[in-house]
C-alpha cells in the first residue's frame, strides 16, 4: 500500500500534467487519512481556487499557512487566493498576507510587487505606491510591464485621493519602466496639471498624443493647460480635435468654453457650453459654465438659474456655491449672496490666506462691547479698502477693533475712524477675543442693497502728507486728474490673469482725452503699467510722480490734491471711492459684482461714476464718454490754489 508521501507526489502529478479531477479526488483520500497534513491542504487548495472554488481554496491554503507559518510559499499562494476572491476584504486580507511573506523573505521583487497590487485593489493608494517602488528597486529583472501598469493603478488611486505628488511619482515611473504606454504619459500630465506645472502637463500630453494621436481625452486636456498659458492657437486647435475624435464626450465641449471666454467670442462659449449641458445634464461644473457666460452677458436672472441648477445637482459643489453668489451680489440680491458667499472658504482658491484662530468667529450675534475683535484681509487690496468701512460700525458696539492687513495698507488703516490698531500680516498680532474676514462682514451686518454703510469719507490722509504732495506737484490753476490704467497682472507662469487683460487697457487708448484742454494730468499708476508713460499720447501733459511713493498712505494722500480720479477697476478706484474724492471707474464689460451691471450710480461709493463697457474688448465707446464727461467737467470746476 502506498504511503502519504507517494500519494502526495502522484495526486501532485495528475495536478500537473491537466488531469484535474483524478489529482482532486486523490488530494481528497489523502486529507481523510491525515486530514492536517499542510502539503495536501496547501495543494488541494491550489486546485480548488483554481477550479473556481475560491473560498473553499482560500479555507484549505489558510489552514497550511496555519501549520507551516514559516512557509513562504504557502502564504504567498493563500495571497493570491484572497486576491481570486475579487473583493476589498479579500484584497486586505491578501495585503496582510504578502506582508508576512515579505517578512520571512524582504527581498523579494515578486512579493513586493504581489503586495503593491493587493494594496492598490484594498483602496490604500499610498501604501501600494511605496511597495510598488520596492519591487522597482529589490530586483532590475522585474517584467517592466505588468509593474508599469500597477504603477498606473497606483497613480489612478492616488490621484482620486488628491495626492498629487504621489501619484505624479507613480505615473512618472510608469512612463519609465514602459515609455511606450500612451496611458502613462497621459495621465502623468493630468497629475502634473494638479501640482501647478502646465508646462510639463502639456509636454506630457503630447507624448502622449505621438504615441497614440486619436487620444481624444489627452488632446481635451491640453485646452484647458493651453488656455492657462496663454496659448490660444494650439488650445483652439487641440480643442476642435478633441470634438471630431469624440463628438459624444461633454467635456471636449466644455473645455473649449473658456477659451472662447478668453477669447470674447461668448456668444460660441454659450453654444458649446450647451452642448456639453445637454451631453451631460447631471454635471454641475456646465451650469456654472453658464452662469459665468450669461454674467458677461449681462444676463443675470439667467445667470442665477444656471446657478441655482448647479447647486441643485451638486448640493456639496462650492464652486457652484460661489458661482450662484456672484450673480445674486451682481443683481441686487444681496442678503442672499453673502450667504453663498462664505462658501469661498470651501474653495481651495483661498487656501493661501486662510486664518486658522483658537478665538471664534464673529457672526453678527455676539456682543462686542468690551471686547477686542480682528478684521483680517483675506483678498485683494481694493477688497481691504472697500470693507473697512464697518470698522466704525463695530467700534460703535463698543468693540476694540484691529485691522490685519497688508504692510503697504497699514499706515492708512491706522486713520480709519474705530480702527484702533492695524498690524502688518507676518508681525505679532495683539491678543484678540472675536475675529472675522473683511468680506464676511456685510452678511455680519445683514447689508442689502439700501443699507449699505456708504458714509465717505471713511478713508482719510494724514493731513501733513497732503501738505507735502502739494508742495512736490505744484498746482497751476488747471483742474488736476488722477490716472490709473492697468491693474495689476497677476502674472502665473509668464501669464497675465484673464480678468486683468479684460480690466486693463493701454495709455494711449486714453489718447482722446489729451484733447480736452486745460487739464493737468498726474499718474497714479504703479506696477508694469507705468512704463508706458515713455510713450504718452501726443498732447497729455502728465506728471508721474509714483517714484516717491511709499505706500496707500501716501497715494491717499497724493489723490486728496487731486480734483478727479479716473481709474481702471483696481484697488485705486477703491481707494479714491473711500476717500471721497469724484471718481471715475472704466469697467469691463463682465464688470465685477459690486459694479451691480455697470450701473453708473454705484451704491458702495456716492462720489462715483462707473463708465462700463458695452462690449467685451472694446474701450472705444468707454473713453469717448470719458472725453465728453472730461469736457463738461473742466468746463464747470472752478479749480482754486
Amino acid at each position: 500500500m502506498a504511503t502519504v508521501a507517494e500519494a502526495l507526489n502522484l495526486a501532485l502529478d495528475h495536478h500537473l500534467s491537466g488531469r484535474l479531477e483524478e489529482a482532486r479526488l486523490l488530494y481528497g483520500r489523502i486529507l481523510e487519512v491525515d486530514p492536517d497534513n499542510p502539503h495536501a491542504l496547501h495543494f488541494a487548495g491550489l486546485l480548488a481556487a483554481q477550479t473556481g472554488a475560491v473560498a473553499d481554496g482560500v479555507a484549505m491554503i489558510g489552514k497550511a499557512a496555519a501549520l507551516l507559518p514559516l512557509a513562504a510559499d504557502i502564504h504567498g499562494n493563500l495571497g493570491k487566493a484572497l486576491m481570486a476572491l475579487g473583493t476589498p476584504d479579500g484584497a486586505a486580507q491578501a495585503s496582510a498576507t504578502f506582508r508576512r511573506v515579505l517578512a520571512l523573505q524582504p527581498d523579494g521583487a515578486g512579493d513586493w510587487f504581489a503586495l503593491g497590487g493587493a494594496l492598490i485593489e484594498a483602496g490604500d493608494g499610498p501604501a501600494a505606491h511605496r511597495a510598488l517602488t520596492r519591487a522597482l528597486t529589490a530586483s532590475a529583472a522585474t517584467d517592466s510591464e505588468p509593474l508599469a501598469e500597477a504603477f498606473e493603478r497606483a497613480g489612478l488611486r492616488l490621484y482620486a485621493a488628491a495626492d498629487w505628488a504621489g501619484a505624479t511619482d507613480a505615473f512618472r515611473k510608469a512612463r519609465t519602466l514602459a515609455p511606450q504606454r500612451a496611458e502613462a504619459h497621459r495621465m502623468l500630465g493630468a497629475a502634473l496639471a494638479q501640482t501647478g506645472d502646465p508646462e510639463g502637463a502639456v509636454e506630457a500630453l503630447n507624448a502622449a498624443l505621438r504615441l497614440d494621436p486619436t487620444s481624444a481625452e489627452a488632446q481635451t486636456n491640453l485646452v484647458h493647460l493651453l488656455v492657462t498659458l496663454g496659448r490660444f492657437d494650439e488650445a483652439e486647435r487641440a480643442g476642435r480635435r478633441a470634438v471630431v475624435l469624440d463628438p459624444g464626450n461633454a467635456d471636449a465641449y466644455g473645455n473649449m468654453v473658456p477659451l472662447l471666454e478668453q477669447t470674447v467670442r461668448v456668444a460660441e462659449a454659450l453654444r458649446q457650453c450647451g452642448r456639453a449641458a445637454r451631453l451631460a445634464p447631471e454635471r454641475a461644473a456646465f451650469q456654472r459654465n453658464r452662469l459665468s457666460l450669461l454674467l458677461h452677458e449681462g444676463r443675470r436672472d439667467e445667470a442665477i438659474a444656471a446657478g441655482r441648477e448647479a447647486t441643485r445637482l451638486a448640493p456639496a459643489d462650492a464652486e457652484a456655491h460661489l458661482a450662484l453668489a456672484v450673480a445674486l451680489l451682481a443683481s441686487g440680491q444681496l442678503r442672499e449672496g453673502w450667504e453663498e458667499f462664505e462658501w469661498r472658504w470651501e474653495t481651495r482658491q483661498l487656501d493661501p490666506v486662510h486664518r486658522s484662530f483658537p478665538q471664534p468667529q464673529w457672526t453678527g450675534a455676539e456682543d462686542v462691547a468690551g471686547r477686542t475683535i480682528l478684521l483680517y484681509a483675506e483678498q485683494g487690496l481694493g477688497d481691504t479698502l472697500q470693507f473697512v468701512r464697518y470698522a466704525p460700525l463695530l467700534a460703535a458696539r463698543g468693540a476694540r477693533v484691529v485691522v490685519g492687513c497688508s504692510p503697504a495698507l497699514v499706515r492708512l488703516m491706522e486713520r480709519v475712524d474705530g480702527v484702533s490698531a492695524a498690524i502688518a500680516w507676518g508681525d505679532e498680532l495683539p491678543a484678540f477675543d472675536l475675529h472675522i474676514p473683511m468680506m464676511s462682514l456685510p452678511r455680519a451686518f445683514g447689508t442689502d442693497l439700501d443699507g449699505i454703510p456708504a458714509a465717505v469719507p471713511y478713508l482719510r490722509a494724514d493731513p501733513a502728507d497732503v501738505a507735502a504732495w502739494r508742495e512736490r506737484v505744484p498746482m497751476d490753476g488747471r483742474p488736476r486728474v488722477g490716472l490709473v490704467w492697468a491693474g495689476s497682472p497677476r502674472t502665473v507662469r509668464g501669464v497675465a490673469s484673464p480678468i486683468d487683460r479684460r480690466r486693463s487697457l493701454p495709455l494711449t487708448a486714453l489718447a482722446p482725452l489729451a484733447e480736452v484742454p486745460g487739464v493737468r494730468f498726474v499718474s497714479l499708476q504703479m506696477g508694469p503699467g507705468a512704463v508706458q508713460l515713455a510713450e504718452a499720447p501726443v498732447g497729455m501733459d502728465i506728471a508721474d510722480p509714483m517714484g516717491g511713493v511709499r505706500d496707500f498712505a501716501d497715494t491717499a494722500a497724493l489723490a486728496e490734491t487731486l480734483d478727479l480720479v479716473i481709474t481702471v477697476d483696481t484697488s485705486v478706484c477703491h481707494l479714491a471711492g473711500g476717500l471721497g474724492r469724484p471718481t471715475w471707474t472704466l469697467s469691463r464689460a463682465d464688470a465685477c459684482w459690486r459694479w451691480l451691471g455697470n450701473r453708473e450710480a454705484n451704491p458702495w461709493y456716492p462720489t462715483m461714476r462707473v463708465f462700463g463697457q458695452d462690449r467685451s474688448g472694446d474701450w472705444s465707446g468707454v473713453v469717448a464718454r470719458l472725453r465728453a464727461a472730461l469736457t463738461d467737467f473742466v468746463a464747470t470746476r472752478s479749480h482754486t490754489f
